[in-house]
Formats: structure tokens, sequence, C-alpha cells
């Protein structure tokens, strides 16, 4: 969290969801507005048809560009996902840094809440989620674990699980390093979207079942 809030502190923002300081490099005003356009179609399409039914060709001729400077910008339909997830991404930034400095909150009690935005952060931008990692395959699925997107959630998990046992509210002798990742294992997006749209569960009980696992003091 040390890093979000130096960057806040810089920016005016924090990171990107890519963990990229949100500021942009200027960037040519064709260039900017190309982004924009490309991004707003795929958004309407994305919405419309649904993420992983729309292909980058369709996004190139539905954005009036040319499909060079689609995939120069945008290599596959990944990044344009992870482009539309920097504003939620940062918003949920912002409050969880509100949520870390709650006055009066045990640290369990902020873990709670964190992780219960967390589920309704997936929930929202589930299609943008799962679609990005559709182009995915082999050894590339599993660099998302060591993306500083999921770095900075298991930083935050972390930190909140320390302090619990700093106030004594979860047992010292626990793996808190293991568990902080085994936490977030119920919210990797491909569980979550199997559990939430083919096994029909809602999101309210997703919620219930990650946070009753977090280790209580006796």
């Amino acid at each position: 969290m040390q890093r979000v809030k130096r960057q806040r502190g810089k920016t005016g923002w924090n990171l990107d969801y890519l963990g990229r300081p949100s500021g942009r490099e200027s960037e040519r005003s064709d260039a900017a507005r190309n982004r924009r356009v490309i991004l707003r179609t795929a958004r309407t399409l994305f919405e419309e048809r649904g993420v992983t039914n729309v292909t980058m060709e369709e996004i190139a001729r539905a954005s009036g560009v040319g499909k060079g400077t689609l995939y120069r910008r945008f290599p596959h339909k990944g990044f344009l996902c992870r482009a539309l997830l920097d504003e939620p991404t940062r918003r949920f930034q912002e409050e969880t840094l509100e949520i870390l400095h709650q006055p009066g909150a045990s640290a369990l009690e902020k873990l709670d809440v964190f992780l219960d935005r967390l589920v309704i952060f997936t929930a929202e931008n589930l299609d943008l989620l799962y679609g990005g990692n559709e182009p995915l395959c082999g050894a590339d699925r599993l660099e998302r674990f060591s993306h500083p997107a999921y770095d900075w959630r298991r930083s935050t998990v972390l930190g909140l699980l320390r302090a619990a046992v700093r106030e004594g509210e979860v047992d010292g002798g626990r793996d808190i390093e293991y568990l902080a990742t085994a936490l977030l294992a119920p919210l990797d997006v491909d569980f979550y979207y199997y559990q939430n749209r083919v096994q029909g569960l809602p999101v309210e009980r997703i919620s219930s079942g990650v946070r009753a696992l977090v280790p209580r003091g006796d």
C-alpha cells in the first residue's frame, strides 16, 4: 500500500490496472484521439455482445482505424480489457485507502470490508476480467500471479493479517504469507466466473464464503 500512497501524492491518482503510475506520458493528439475512439468502441461492443464474442477485427472496423493502428496500441483483446479496467481499479484503490484509514476499526474488521469490496469489484467487472484472460495460454496464464494488480491485493491482505497478529486477533503461529494467497484464491477470475455464471452462486454468498475463511481468535 505504500507504493499506492506515494503515487497518489505525485499524480492525484494511484496505479492503473497494470500497476503503472497513472499519469500518462504525453502522446500526440491523433494517437490520443485514436486511443479514445478505440476504447469507447470496444466498451460499447463489449457491453452489447460480451467480451468473448467480439473480435479485434470488429473493433478496428467499428472504430474506423486500421488494424495495424489497433494492434500497435493493443496487441490483443486482453490489453483493451486492462485499459478499460483502469478507472474502476483506481476507484477501488481509493476505496481501499479509506478502508485502511477507518478510525477505530480493527485489522480484521478492515480485512472483512476489503474482501467484501474485492468480491463486489470482481462481480462488477467480471466480463472484462474474464475476457482479458481469454487470449492467455500456457505460462502466460500464470503470470497474473506476479502481476502488480495481484501483488497489490495480496500485499493489502498480508498487511492486514500482520496487523491482526499484532492486535492479537490472529494466532501468530499461523503461516500468514500462505494465508494471504489462500484468501485470494476463491477470487481467481476463472473460478469466480464458474461459481457465479455457471453454478449461479450470488455475489453475497461468495462474499460471505470468502470472508468466513479468515481465521478468528478463540
